[in-house]
């Protein structure tokens, strides 16, 4: 079972979050949180409800290949639940490759 955790202390517009899986981390990400400024354009431009704080964007990335492959479509679960209001288009699922990130396809 997937677990999504908040680990250290979190900035004023970010949060770092862990990815676990029976008790071991596969994955480390961040949560971005609207600033003032963002948050006014989302409301203007894009018409959504968000305010300043809110989270808008999670980008996740994965230690391996195979962690990828076997837990993407959990993990893209999860962070719907957890995190409601990110559209799953800001929503980035990660892993390195050749030295590059690499969108995570499936």
């Amino acid at each position: 079972m997937l677990k999504i955790v908040e680990t250290g202390q979190p900035d004023k517009y970010t949060k770092a979050i862990s990815v676990i899986h029976d008790n071991d981390e596969i994955a480390s990400g961040k949560v971005y949180l609207a600033d003032e400024q963002e948050a006014k354009i989302f409301r203007q431009k894009l018409k959504k409800k968000v305010k300043e704080g809110d989270p808008y964007s999670v980008k996740i990335i994965f230690k391996n290949e195979e962690y990828a492959r076997k837990h993407m479509e959990e993990t893209k679960r999860i962070v719907k639940e957890k995190f409601s209001q990110v559209d799953v288009k800001h929503v980035f699922l990660l892993v390195e490759r050749n030295g590059r990130l690499e969108k995570v396809e499936g």
